[in-house]
């Protein structure tokens, strides 16, 4: 068997050489020198036809897989500890993104190949086929490698602060699919043996047809682009969806999705092309400027608002924050009244209400208040008269954003709204309860 390989070894040399094809002939004698010595192995069995053949290809075979096993697992020990034992370079944010990114292992694969590659010409007519299958092999390995470098320059750049304002993870998914149909591409074209070329000569019709059954899948990839260059929504922004009960914060942004955690701890996966097409509300400005928003009411019953008496008016300057105002309101000609209320002449005169003066020293309760940012807008206004009450509304912000800590400064807010509501003879509204009822004598 030994002989006869060699045999046409000779002829297939001596038509290289005829040819000009030096090179070609030696390289195929050498790769089949690799298994001379195990062939003179077989020989010595003096086996013969097809059990010959098999015995003797599967051992070329086994052989070749223990030479890429030992090489691969000695390239990843030796590699393992050089980048991840030694200990100055072990504690590197980068090392360590590359040990996630499973840069290393995948480049080790390429070992596969080559070792495959140099031993085709030892299985004689399969010898083609293996070149295609270690041409594929190697083509899937390098788009995992490819893969690895894309996540590695994510992760790097996820550490800049630039990041959040401007997410690159759409834009290496755009290089991630283009490499993957280019490599594809050449995958198939090895494999019929034909040219590149002639395969994207028809790739125009075959677009076509993509686009149409894709239609949804490119809608969401060009909202991804239009996100991330309208700058409409940025890593750690809070949002809110209507109608989809996505409220919390963006923790990833790819090519056609919005990744959020929502503040009861589940989940969100939001298509970027609903983000372009549905309102939704954003929340970044807040974070930004340092100041959310307080906007509430309470209502007041109308039978609890009165005209001030001269006892109201001295019992309200002793307030911190009212005594200035109600000399100034004094001054201006605004006199108490008698009674329970003016009459007469003094009917059409300006008196102060306790209505007004409570909302004044809360206005000015807001603009002392260490928590309430004092360059944006402080107002306590009147609305509508309503069937409730009259409502009584503070808008004001707080220079606390984070929820828990804002959740908080408003609560001691309203908290001093009720409990000193009463002082300015101020009653504010609530539904009859059931304790009520049982209060009414009978």
């Amino acid at each position: 068997m030994l002989q006869n390989e060699n045999r046409a070894v000779v002829i297939y040399y001596e038509q290289k050489a005829v040819s000009g094809d030096l090179l070609e002939a030696r390289r195929i004698i050498r790769e089949r020198k690799m298994f001379a010595w195990l062939d003179t192995l077989i020989d010595r069995l003096g086996l013969t036809g097809l059990i010959d053949s098999v015995l003797r290809y599967s051992a070329r075979a086994a052989l070749v897989a223990v030479i890429c096993f030992v090489l691969f697992f000695v390239a990843k020990r030796v590699v393992s500890a050089v980048f991840f034992r030694v200990p100055f370079i072990r504690k590197s944010k980068t090392v360590n993104i590359v040990k996630k990114s499973r840069l290393i292992p995948r480049t080790m694969h390429l070992m596969t190949p080559l070792v495959v590659r140099l031993s085709a010409a030892g299985f004689g007519n399969a010898a083609p086929w293996i070149i295609k299958a270690v041409t594929v092999y190697t083509i899937i390995v390098i788009m995992l490698i490819v893969d690895s470098l894309l996540d590695i320059i994510d992760d790097l750049y996820r550490r800049k602060e630039i990041a959040k304002r401007r997410p690159i993870k759409g834009l290496l998914q755009v290089v991630e699919i283009v490499v993957g149909i280019v490599l594809s591409i050449v995958i198939i074209a090895s494999w019929i043996d034909e040219s590149p070329l002639v395969l994207l000569s028809g790739f125009g019709a075959f677009a076509a047809v993509l686009s149409f059954v894709f239609k949804d899948t490119l809608l969401g990839f060009v909202a991804g682009i239009q996100l991330t260059a309208d700058d409409l929504v940025q890593i750690g922004d809070w949002i809110e969806v209507p109608g989809h009960n996505i409220n919390g914060t963006i923790t990833d942004i790819t090519l056609m999705a919005v990744k959020v955690d929502n503040f009861d701890n589940t989940t969100s996966t939001v298509p970027a092309y609903t983000l372009i097409t549905n309102t939704f509300k954003n929340w970044r400005k807040m974070s930004q400027t340092e100041g959310r928003r307080i906007k509430r009411a309470v209502q007041v019953d109308v039978n609890s608002v009165r005209f001030c008496t001269e006892a109201m008016l001295l019992e309200f300057s002793k307030i911190e924050y009212l005594e200035p105002y109600i000399r100034e309101k004094r001054e201006a000609g605004r006199a108490p009244v008698d009674g329970d209320g003016p009459g007469g002449e003094t009917a059409n005169d300006p008196h102060l209400t306790n209505i007004g003066v409570f909302r004044e020293y809360l206005k000015r309760y807001l603009e002392n208040h260490p928590d309430i940012r004092q360059d944006m807008m402080i107002l306590v206004r009147q609305l509508a008269y309503e069937n409730r009450g009259i409502p009584i509304e503070i808008y004001a912000f707080s220079a606390k954003t984070e929820w828990t800590e804002y959740e908080s400064v408003q609560a001691d807010i309203f908290d001093h709204v009720y409990a000193i509501a009463p002082v300015f003879g101020i009653s504010l509204f609530q539904e009859i309860a059931g304790s009520d009822l049982r209060a009414i004598p009978r």
